[in-house]
C-alpha cells in the first residue's frame, strides 16, 4: 500500500533505532522522508545506502536541535526542501539515566532541551507547512507516568511531552491535523547498552511480559505508519502502548 506516495514526512532521531525503523516504513509505503540526526555519520550513511539499494527516497539532515545556530540550520533546510509536511514523527530522545535526588540543575535542563523543548520547538515552527490530514507522532516512554529506576529526567520529560501533546492534539484536531503518541515498552535497540543494569533490566521485563517477547522496533513503526492511514485519522489524543501486555501487570 502506497498511500503516502507524493507524501513529505519528517523523522527526528530517524537514522538509528526505532527512529530508523520508522523511516524506512514510511519510505516503504512511498514517502520522500527526511531523516534527522545529531551525530553518526555512520549511521546516515547506512540508512541512506539501505535506502537507495530498496528505491526507497531518505535524505538525513544533520544538525543538534538543541543549539541555536545548528537548529536553525535543520529548520531552513526543512523548510526550502519541503513544499509540505505531512508526517511529523518525533522520535529522538536521549539523556541522563540518575536517581532524582543525584540530579544537577544542568543535567535536567539538558535533559528536557534534547527531549521537551526541542520537540516544541520543530512542532511550532513546521506547523504551518502542515495542512488537513497532518499527523503529528510522538514515540514516548511507560517512565512517563510509571517509576523505572534511574529513569527520573528522561521519565520527567516524557510525561511532559505527553501533556503538550494533548494540547497538540485538541488544538490542531480542526485542523485535520491527527495527534497522537506511541509509547512502548522496552525495546530492543543499541539504546539499551546505554541504560544501567541492562541485563537485570532485560530479565525483569521479560518476566513480567504476557507475551514473553520484547517489542522491536519494526513492530513501533508498524503502529506509527497505521495511525498516517485514513483508518487512524479519528484517532486522536491517544497514547498507544505496545509492550506485550506487561503495562497490564500491577
Amino acid at each position: 500500500m502506497k498511500h503516502l506516495l507524493n507524501k513529505t514526512a519528517v523523522v527526528t532521531g530517524g537514522t538509528r533505532g526505532i527512529g530508523r525503523a520508522i523511516s524506512l516504513e514510511l519510505a516503504e509505503c512511498g514517502a520522500n522522508v527526511y531523516a534527522l540526526y545529531a551525530r553518526s555519520r555512520k549511521n546516515a550513511e547506512m540508512i541512506e545506502k539501505e535506502a537507495e539499494d530498496r528505491g526507497l527516497n531518505i535524505r538525513t539532515i544533520r544538525g543538534d536541535l538543541t543549539h541555536e545556530d545548528s537548529y536553525n540550520e535543520v529548520l531552513g533546510q526543512l523548510q526550502e526542501a519541503c513544499g509540505h509536511i505531512d508526517v511529523l514523527v518525533h522520535s529522538a530522545a536521549s539523556g541522563v539515566h540518575r536517581k532524582a535526588m543525584e540530579l544537577s540543575d544542568r543535567q535536567l535542563k539538558w535533559t528536557f532541551e534534547i527531549n521537551f523543548f526541542a520537540v516544541h520547538r520543530l512542532t511550532r515552527d513546521l506547523v504551518g507547512k502542515m495542512g488537513k490530514g497532518g499527523r503529528i507522532i510522538g514515540i514516548t516512554s511507560p517512565g512517563g507516568t510509571r517509576v523505572i529506576p534511574d529513569y527520573a529526567a528522561v521519565g520527567s520529560t516524557k510525561g511532559a511531552m505527553e501533556a503538550l501533546f494533548r494540547h497538540y492534539a485538541f488544538e490542531l484536531a480542526s485542523q485535520g491535523i491527527a495527534v497522537n503518541l506511541v509509547c512502548p515498552g522496552l525495546v530492543m535497540t543499541e539504546a539499551l547498552n546505554f541504560l544501567p543494569q541492562v541485563r537485570n533490566l532485560l530479565d525483569q521485563t521479560l518476566q513480567y511480559t504476557p507475551t514473553q517477547k520484547l517489542t522491536i522496533p519494526d513492530q513501533v513503526a508498524a503502529i506509527v505508519l497505521f495511525l498516517t492511514t485514513e483508518a487512524g485519522s479519528q484517532i486522536i489524543g491517544q497514547n498507544i502502548i505496545i509492550d506485550g501486555g506487561k503495562s497490564l501487570l500491577a
